[in-house]
């Protein structure tokens, strides 16, 4: 980030400050709006691009199945175990306590969700933004901007935050911006980064994940480098979960439609096969894990296979639909050595992989295949026959970041909270670690934003004392 900027040319003041236009960033400003704040939300983009990775994402939210104690337990339980116990649970019990309720808040705001359905095989539900797979996210965020500034919130579009700037207290007490007239500074009682990942900065993926992690597919928005990260590791924020591949959302992704075209839903219920033909994966264990374990087949590619059966689950049948929709290939056949030869592999290879796993299916469950499936098992055997082919790896998120509290604060490498500055979205870091539940990062956005309004808004001291003594210059 830069170094010395000089003081802006002009000076804009308001409550809280929000940096960043996507779920986490209109969450936390809707709320602190509500609140009585003045609130102003600075983005990069211009109206049409913005929203960052939440414009892209499929539009899933994960919630507990029910409102009472033990459907909460099994939430946290579930997203714990996901992160393999390396994460942030007191920020997954926000997650459990609130996410029905935010729920249900966004769709005061304007958002259309349709009714919870279950993730198998977690205890787990996936809320999905309506009408279908992606296709609602645009009006999903043109209605929560669209509440926001009928409440008198503001967006400034084409705005770059450079660099955060603290009084003569130590305190974050706003931005300083760039914009297209110039430096701006922007004063704020307390300000809320929501500036997304940095999937698109090529330095800080090959230093802290790996040497070739830059030149995967990028999924997501091709913005998103690190702003918010980089601003306050400035001031002495502490970062977590920055580690190798660990810290990315990988996914198998069509490679001519590496935004759109991931069939995530139909990942566990499918076999995964390599272009020698084998099954190289548990493919039950999430479409991250099997993304990543992609990363490792020759060539990067294969297809994920099934049959009529297989189809007709829900969630296959969801993926289904949102290929043919969207006009991506999915290969069909009417027997499996014609499918073989639609994928170009070899065609008694891939016959013996899906022979012997057929033979090992038990009770949903396929122990004695190679490799194992744990659950969500089912033979290949019902023509016709379909395979989402080709799939390669495709970067969709980052995992690391920002070090917060339950309170969305951002906190220095002790675990200190520095004031006046909070965070949400995916700029922390700490809640998810190798994988996670589909729809557990939009939810995290909902959740922890609104929380980081809510505390952002109330936690605010006199603005008069906050902004005084700001200095010409802003170094660290």
């Amino acid at each position: 980030m830069d170094k010395g900027l000089p003081k802006g040319s002009r000076t804009e003041r308001c409550g809280v400050l929000v940096v960043g236009c996507g779920l986490a960033g209109l969450a936390a400003a809707l709320q602190a709006r509500l609140e009585g704040a003045r609130v102003v939300v600075l983005e990069k983009t211009d109206e049409a691009r913005s929203g960052g990775n939440t414009r892209f994402a499929g539009g899933t939210l994960a919630v507990p199945c029910g409102s009472g104690p033990r459907e909460s337990a099994d939430y946290v339980e579930d997203l714990v175990a996901k992160a393999g116990g390396r994460c942030n649970r007191e920020v997954i019990e926000v997650l459990a306590a609130n996410a029905l309720d935010d729920l249900s808040w966004l769709g005061a705001h304007g958002a259309r969700i349709d009714p919870a359905t279950p993730i198998a095989p977690y205890r787990v539900n996936a809320a999905h933004v309506a009408p279908a797979q992606f296709a609602g996210m645009p009006a999903f965020l043109d209605a929560l901007r669209s509440s926001l500034t009928g409440m008198g919130g503001i967006v400034a579009y084409e705005t770059q935050a450079r660099q955060l700037i603290l009084n003569g207290q130590g305190r974050v007490c706003g931005v300083r911006a760039a914009d297209r007239t110039g430096v701006v500074d922007y004063l704020a009682e307390s300000t809320v980064l929501t500036t997304g990942g940095y999937t698109a900065n090529r330095e800080l993926l090959e230093t802290f994940v790996d040497p070739n992690a830059g030149a995967m597919v990028l999924r997501g928005a091709g913005w998103l480098t690190g702003d918010g990260l980089l601003m306050a590791r400035e001031i002495g924020a502490g970062l977590t979960h920055m580690d190798g591949l660990a810290s990315l959302h990988v996914a198998a992704v069509d490679p001519e439609n590496p935004r759109y075209g991931i069939p995530d839903h139909a990942v566990p219920y499918c076999l995964c096969v390599n272009l020698e033909g084998r099954r190289f994966h548990d493919e039950s264990t999430g479409y991250v894990a099997n993304g990543k374990a992609l990363l490792r087949q020759p060539a990067q590619q294969a297809a994920l296979v099934f049959d009529e059966v297989i189809r007709q689950q829900p969630r296959v049948s969801k993926s289904f639909a949102t290929f043919r929709r969207l006009g991506f290939p999915i290969a069909e056949a009417d027997s499996l050595p014609e499918l073989a030869s639609r994928l170009s592999v070899p065609a008694a290879q891939f016959l013996r992989t899906i022979e012997e796993f057929n033979a090992a299916v038990e009770d949903g469950r396929a122990p004695a295949a190679s490799p194992p499936k744990a659950t969500l098992a089912y033979p290949v055997k019902t023509p016709p026959f379909y395979a989402f082919w080709p799939l390669v790896p495709g970067i969709t998120s980052t995992f690391g970041g920002l070090m917060i509290n339950r309170d969305a604060q951002v906190l220095d490498a002790n675990g200190l909270a520095l004031p006046g500055l909070y965070a949400a979205g995916e700029v922390t870091g700490g809640l998810f670690c190798d994988d996670y539940i589909g729809g557990s990062a939009l939810a995290n956005c909902m959740v922890m934003g609104r929380r980081a309004g809510a505390r952002a808004a109330g936690r605010s001291s006199n603005s008069a004392e906050i902004i005084q003594s700001v200095p010409e210059k802003q170094g660290v």
